[in-house]
């Protein structure tokens, strides 16, 4: 509950927080202890629970701390008695307040960094997620509601936000810290609160606002901020944070917010507050005299997108100078795999670090790979891309693809755009040493042909591959860390394209490094996609360009279901509502090895317009301080 997130919990934080002691170190499972063993920097303690110098490993360290009993000795004042406990308590901030675009605890923890379990891909047009338990399917019967939310973070960010306040309000009390390191961890809560906010209006519009710690005396019925002072004071979060934010945390003190988050959190601010969801005084539905909850309140106002535009671009100039680059050296065939194959690959901004390894068994492996493929046999799970977003790859030359069925699926499926078999497993394509090819066809009596290995509830007729590491083998020998990235540069590419775009056309590049079709050129080519030198190739316009270019690119990274809605076109047919296909294929002859496909109608899912922006539960709802957004 808010209230006890916000104010119970921290008039007891005697008790709640020396308990939440032997948690702080999930935060570290997926650490290199041979690396932090070399590190020197003090800024390093911030990642690693400090002990008394009589510890003498890493290993040491988390195990001792992890044997501790709760007990009274930990009180506020001891908190923030000392450099090396401060930095304890903002690496529980960093625990409750980053969260994951996967869905999985840590193992040894009662603390999530995503308890909705799977990916939201199967909420859109993306993917079907193929187990009816996951929440994602609520979105497609159309049955979100007050009593089936889906925000599982809801109370861990206000607890972020309590500590928050709580560490703004006495840091100044830590003798043995200097002024600028002080100024730096003030900066790092800052950058912080400012992204669960962020998370908070892309799902809700406006929301109470917390400035300062609260007691018990205050009135703890804080009302819902308008959304412009919601997005106003994030952006304020932001700005103050940045000067006292490290250059960069790239090489040692990765998982670490610093300048290049400020920059890529503030451009996708701005991106969202510029969109048609929100940059209105014409809400998706009409809330009477609570529409300023839901949208900015003004007519569109186009410098939002020139914000963005700029914002993004200072992104793109600071990662020029900081080691963070778009990977280009793997050649047109892999670049972009290792982009997000790669832990820590010089292109990622910003990953969660939270975890510890996972085996197959274990979300978020479970829910993204078939069963087929984790047990060898049949199963009910996976993630299965349909064919609504494979229609939007390219061939190789740029033009579009149809899909109507016939008797050249092999041959089709080596002509798409080289991302989609570095993000699609489809028929006969490798998945890794020990499944060395994906079989998806459908028994045939007539040849004589067994179903495919790898068919059952394979509804569209391709298997998620992207973010699966090819380590996960069966049974649970390899336990790779998920690897849930945040920010990455392309991303900022592609805010930068759309920003400019909508603010100053695709070629004027208004004093900046790049147009929008030099920086959506720059993504294609890495790829191997041939560059749209004018006019916007096979598309209606460069708005639309640029929005499936952004579809290709982010696929299956926690974009798409938030994109669809503020663009506002998650109502038409086959986005987030009506037909949704897949295709089934079937064995012609093995020499050469052909197959024939046919789409056919998956399911009908419906969206309504309440489904813009999510609902409070009842429970929230019921203590009197939220207005529930429209239509639930």
């Amino acid at each position: 509950e808010m209230t006890s997130s916000l104010v119970g919990s921290e008039m007891c934080i005697r008790d709640r927080d020396s308990n939440d002691l032997k948690y702080y170190t999930m935060y570290l499972k997926n650490i290199n202890l041979k690396r932090l063993k070399q590190l020197v920097s003090p800024l390093l303690i911030l990642l690693v629970l400090v002990l008394p110098v009589t510890v003498v490993s890493c290993e040491d360290m988390m195990g001792n701390y992890l044997e501790k009993p709760p007990g009274g000795d930990v009180t506020e004042d001891t908190i923030f008695s000392s450099r090396t406990q401060v930095e304890t308590f903002l690496t529980s901030i960093y625990q409750m307040g980053i969260h994951s675009n996967l869905g999985y605890a840590s193992a040894n923890s009662n603390v999530y960094s995503n308890r909705d379990e799977n990916i939201f891909a199967g909420a859109c047009d993306e993917a079907e997620t193929c187990a009816n338990w996951y929440r994602m399917n609520w979105w497609n019967e159309g049955s979100i509601s007050a009593n089936r939310t889906d925000d599982s973070r809801f109370d861990y960010r206000f607890v972020a936000i309590r500590k928050i306040t709580v560490l703004l309000d006495r840091i100044y009390d830590v003798p043995d810290i200097t002024p600028e390191y002080r100024d730096q961890l003030i900066a790092e809560a800052k950058l912080i609160r400012a992204l669960n906010y962020f998370e908070m209006m892309k799902r809700y519009g406006g929301m109470p606002i917390i400035r300062e710690r609260l007691q018990l005396d205050d009135n703890l019925k804080i009302p819902r901020a308008s959304l412009r002072e919601m997005l106003f004071f994030i952006l304020q979060d932001i700005d103050e944070a940045y000067p006292a934010l490290l250059d960069n945390a790239l090489q040692n003190l990765r998982g670490r917010v610093h300048k290049g988050v400020a920059l890529a959190l503030k451009s996708k601010v701005l991106l969202y507050a510029a969109s048609p969801l929100f940059n209105t005084n014409e809400p998706y539905m009409d809330f009477g005299t609570n529409n300023n909850l839901i949208c900015l309140n003004e007519p569109k106002n186009m410098v939002w997108w020139e914000r963005a535009a700029a914002v993004a671009d200072s992104c793109i100039r600071w990662a020029e100078t900081n080691g963070c680059y778009l990977i280009t050296d793997q050649g047109v065939d892999a670049n972009y795999q290792y982009s997000w194959e790669v832990y820590d690959n010089p292109e990622i901004i910003l990953a969660e670090k939270a975890a510890q390894g996972m085996g197959c068994w274990n979300r978020p492996w479970s829910g993204i790979i078939p069963g087929s493929i984790i047990a060898g046999s049949s199963g009910t799970n996976g993630t299965t891309p349909l064919l609504n977003f494979v229609r939007k790859y390219e061939d190789r030359d740029g033009n579009k693809v149809e899909w109507n069925g016939g008797d050249d699926l092999q041959a089709k499926l080596a002509s798409l755009d080289r991302r989609f078999a570095q993000t699609i497993a489809y028929n006969l394509s490798w998945w890794n040493s020990q499944t060395p090819e994906v079989q998806l066809w459908e028994a045939n009596e007539e040849l004589g042909v067994a179903a495919g290995k790898h068919i059952n509830d394979c509804y569209g007729g391709f298997w998620l591959h992207k973010l699966v590491s090819p380590s996960i083998m069966r049974p649970d020998n390899q336990e790779p860390v998920p690897n849930s990235t945040l920010f990455q540069l392309n991303e900022i590419y592609l805010n930068f394209a759309e920003a400019m775009n909508e603010a100053y056309g695709p070629d004027d590049k208004h004093g900046y490094k790049y147009s929008a079709r030099e920086a959506i050129n720059i993504i294609r080519e890495r790829s191997g996609q041939p560059a749209i030198l004018s006019g916007s190739g096979i598309y209606s316009d460069f708005r639309e360009l640029v929005r499936n270019e952004r579809a290709i690119e982010l696929a299956f990274d926690n974009h798409r279901f938030w994109d669809v809605r503020r663009w506002m076109i998650a109502e038409q047919e086959g986005v987030m509502s009506g037909a949704m296909y897949g295709i089934k294929i079937y064995w012609i002859n093995s020499s050469p090895q052909e197959f024939r496909y046919t789409p056919y109608l998956y399911e009908n899912r419906t969206f309504t317009k309440k489904m813009y922006l999510h609902p409070f539960s009842t429970n929230e709802v019921n203590k009197g301080y939220l207005i529930q957004n429209p239509g639930y």
